[in-house]
């Protein structure tokens, strides 16, 4: 994996209340910080030292998804869609971690949306790189038809009425005819695409290759990752329209507008943001049958609950 560094991101405030508010504690080489199949309890802030990442495949044997420098952040996926760990976090070697309890953050959007929203910003900029990272990783391996666990509305989910409507208010309809392209890699991206309707088919060219890493359906964002990475030149993947879809786009620099102006609604959806963009990184690691003893248990306990 990439490196991404908190530090070299977050504005200062938010380092401090980090630093302020979490625990530092330190972890031996080969201990378990968090387990696959269990819900992470608390946000990992990686001060020094290395960390693995590494999930389960269908056969239930242990792939390596990646090492975490100093810097990473763990624990958020498990924290924002409330569901198991997609993979067991170990260290490689002694570690030195800020460990912040997720009450904290329920606290900070009372009392600061303004920070909070910083703060779910950053999250959603380490889920962007990893999303990816993964289409990278898994865009040569045999797809497969294992569709996600759930078919999403996350944005709607953690949006309130009334900012829905004051999105939509500056944003514009667009019909994009079935074989279009909505986005090519690489090309400017000006808006943020709300989907109305219709499945979008992401793709990847690497080395002179296409390859479709997933697919984006009603409820979803696209563009995000221009409007997360400024380091990030045009899109970062390509989007096409099999079937043709309808989209809401609000262009960026109005977004941008509308929430400087409102710390809880920028809150609100950086939180949202993240939520989405942690859900479509489980999604994608399933749909390659990794994560699968997190989503075995997850399984369990539905059937539990049925009988």
């Amino acid at each position: 994996m990439d490196s991404f560094d908190y530090r070299e991101r977050a504005a200062a405030e938010l380092i401090s209340w980090i630093s302020a508010t979490g625990a530092e504690r330190s972890a031996n080489a080969g201990s378990h910080l968090i387990r696959e199949g269990d819900q992470a309890e608390a946000l990992l802030f990686l001060l020094d030292g290395q960390l693995d990442a590494i999930t389960s495949d269908a056969d239930q044997r242990d792939v390596t998804l990646g090492s975490l420098a100093a810097g990473a952040v763990i624990g958020e996926m498990s924290w924002l869609e409330q569901r198991p760990a997609v993979a067991d976090i170990v260290g490689s070697s002694d570690c030195r971690l800020i460990e912040l309890p997720f009450s904290s953050i329920q606290q900070l959007e009372r009392s600061n949306p303004h920070l909070a929203a910083q703060l779910y910003r950053l999250l959603a900029q380490k889920l962007a790189l990893q999303i990816q990272q993964q289409n990278i990783r898994l865009a040569n391996e045999t797809q497969n038809t294992v569709e996600p666990l759930r078919k999403v509305l996350t944005l709607f989910a953690n949006l309130l009425q009334r900012d829905v409507h004051r999105l939509a208010s500056v944003g514009s309809r667009q019909t994009v005819p079935p074989g279009a392209w909505l986005l090519r890699q690489g090309q400017a991206v000006s808006g943020l695409h709300l989907v109305l309707s219709g499945d979008g088919e992401i793709q990847l060219e690497l080395d002179g290759q296409t390859q479709p890493v997933g697919k984006t359906r009603r409820g979803e964002l696209i563009g995000e990752m221009s409007l997360l990475l400024e380091e990030q030149v045009g899109a970062s993947a390509s989007v096409l329209a099999p079937e043709g879809m309808d989209v809401l786009t609000i262009e960026l620099e109005q977004l941008r507008l509308e929430l400087s102006g409102d710390a809880a609604l920028d809150c609100r959806f950086h939180r949202a943001i993240a939520c989405m963009l942690s859900q479509r990184s489980r999604d994608q690691l399933q749909r390659h049958q990794l994560g699968q003893r997190s989503q075995s248990r997850e399984l369990a306990e539905a059937n539990e609950n049925d009988e």
